[in-house]
């Protein structure tokens, strides 16, 4: 009797799920004119049938403690061969209708996994046309979506699977961007434009005609000033429009981006800013960032977020600083800068980075004696920058070079302006600093260490000048020393290796050991070996990436990564079953 009144629930309940779903998608299908005020009257639907997939849950719990009776007896059956005719009939009957309802049941949860999707969809168009400077009604961007909505749907149904549910919106928005921005992407724009593009080529302009037409147009570019004035523009209107509709895909996904709940700010260069200021590849694989309870924002294992993020309006706190006005830029850019190493002020917006493991860790050990710290409260925070979106980091020179100009409109004797100029002008201090704005959620993109660990690890071992009680007091021009007592070009211990490669593996355990390793053992200027040859090295030296032109220990961390690389390539043409070893690999290159 239970497991009757169970089945009955049960396909009560999958017909309730059924017609709520229903409810929910002609909502959906709406006209989306209807905006905001529509998404608030769905909010109505998700109790109900929260609370009717409860009950449905309930009665499958109970036909499921049912069903476990029904396969011991089933057994039995089978053994003994005594049913009748009469009990095969009905049984089947039975096992036709638990058939249909696990059918049923099966239809509801893709409509409930589509559903959802499309809910999320929604929440995503929504939250990029929340700008007076976007308008979601340009065609390209509707097209776009349509092109791409199988795409879309497949990135929302990944994130839904392992993503919490304050962290939705923006995941997804960031995959989506990703997707967007990356050449090979699954939401690039090219694959809606240039099929259509070729498909449009204005006849008689097309070469493939091969017409009287097409002849006698080119004839008349060679001879006609004017007609070829004339095709000029036409053909740079035309290129400006094919490049706006792309950039507006880009622009739509950043309004989402920064209009998501707890979701990153990114540096995104308007149209006003200069090109060449701003490259996105100017960042390194690994950036670090050393705090402790006195640093400014909050800094913990799973967030890195701003003083503004925190403790001001969402608005304040999610505002990109190259949208602001570029005096004001300036201010805020300059008080960062030199604000003071514990606290900071609640304006503050901008969080700072090193791409220098040594500059960290002096940091930390500076941190440790004037901040009377314990070895256990100071920690460096490691990011993989590839794992986040393009304008998750910004170098310190770009953005002081961008606004170097108005620096100068200044009183000569204003300290923003005689800071930008030191800052530009002198190189002996340069740390690799980057720069993010807002928050920055790094959970399962970081590892996050203590000074205590590092030392366990064996880095003091390495570098034993960390010890150094005199060296404690200094920060910036600490390194500096050790930059010049490194300089030197010296050969590599087994034992070096091996506690570079120790710290890697049991510190930052999210990453390759060797990537960590080699950025350890390049803080000192270390022989290659003879297998790593000169022209190599030059070679790598003419061609090294914007990141790596300083500070001098990431430039040789590069040329350490290039070497290695050319080894495993190596290894691999001639040797295509082997893996090498870290260490192995470490000693192959390092003299």
């Amino acid at each position: 009797m239970a497991a009757l009144n169970s089945q009955a629930t049960m396909e009560t309940g999958i017909e309730d799920i059924a017609g709520l779903v229903r409810d929910l998608s002609l909502a959906e299908d709406e006209p989306q004119d209807h905006g905001q005020g529509r998404l608030g009257s769905k909010c109505s639907h998700p109790p109900s049938l929260q609370e009717a997939i409860q009950v449905l849950i309930r009665s499958t719990n109970n036909v499921i403690s049912q069903a476990q009776a029904v396969k011991s007896l089933a057994g039995d059956a089978k053994t003994s061969g005594n049913l009748s005719i009469t009990e095969i009939c009905s049984l089947r009957e039975g096992t036709k209708r638990l058939a249909n309802i696990a059918s049923n049941l099966e239809t509801n949860i893709d409509a409930l996994n589509e559903a959802m999707e499309c809910s999320v969809i929604i929440r995503l168009r929504s939250l990029g046309s929340q700008s007076t400077a976007f308008v979601f009604g340009r065609p390209s961007i509707q097209e776009l979506f349509s092109h791409f909505d199988q795409q879309i749907k497949d990135i929302v149904r990944r994130v839904l699977n392992d993503t919490s549910d304050r962290d939705l919106l923006w995941r997804v928005a960031e995959e989506c961007y990703k997707q967007a921005t990356s050449p090979s992407g699954i939401l690039h724009a090219d694959d809606y434009f240039i099929p259509r593009e070729e498909a449009c080529l204005e006849w008689p302009y097309d070469p493939d005609f091969e017409s009287e037409e097409y002849y006698e147009h080119e004839n008349r570019l060679g001879v006609d000033e004017q007609y070829a004035a004339a095709f000029r523009a036409r053909t740079e209107r035309r290129f400006e429009t094919r490049r706006k509709d792309r950039q507006s895909w880009i622009d739509f996904w950043i309004n989402v981006l920064n209009n998501s709940p707890s979701g990153p700010t990114l540096f995104y260069p308007p149209a006003s800013f200069s090109a060449r200021f701003f490259n996105s590849n100017a960042v390194p694989q690994y950036l670090f960032r050393t705090f402790d309870d006195a640093s400014s924002g909050r800094n913990d294992e799973s967030v890195i977020a701003s003083k503004a993020s925190i403790t001001e309006s969402q608005e304040s706190g999610r505002t990109d600083i190259l949208t602001l006005e570029k005096h004001k830029a300036t201010k805020l850019l300059h008080l960062h800068l030199t604000k003071p190493c514990f606290g900071g002020r609640c304006s503050d917006d901008l969080m700072s980075w090193t791409s220098s493991l040594l500059f960290a860790i002096q940091y930390a050990v500076w941190r440790l004696r004037v901040g009377e710290r314990r070895e256990s409260e100071i920690k460096i925070c490691a990011v993989d920058t590839k794992k986040f979106p393009l304008g998750q980091f910004m170098r310190d020179t770009s953005l002081l070079k961008a606004y170097h100009a108005t620096a100068k409109e200044l009183d000569a004797d204003d300290p923003a302006r005689k800071f930008f100029d030191f800052r530009l002008g002198n190189e002996d201090y340069y740390n690799g600093e980057y720069l993010s704005q807002g928050a920055v959620n790094h959970s399962n993109r970081s590892c996050v260490v203590s000074l205590e660990h590092l030392m366990q690890a064996g880095l003091f071992q390495l570098y034993p000048e960390f010890r150094d009680a005199s060296g404690r007091n200094l920060w910036a021009k600490r390194v500096r020393e050790l930059r010049q007592n490194w300089s030197a070009e010296q050969g590599t211990t087994d034992h070096e290796i091996q506690l570079a490669l120790a710290v890697g593996r049991n510190c930052f355990n999210q990453f390759e050991s060797i990537d960590i390793a080699a950025i350890l053992l390049t803080f000192k200027n270390r022989k290659f070996s003879r297998l790593t040859s000169t022209d190599s090295l030059n070679h790598f030296s003419r061609q090294w990436p914007e990141w790596a032109d300083k500070p001098v220990e990431v430039r040789r961390y590069w040329s350490a990564t290039k070497a290695v690389n050319s080894y495993n390539n190596l290894l691999r043409a001639r040797f295509s079953h082997l893996l090498s070893h870290p260490h192995k690999t470490l000693r192959e290159i390092f003299d």
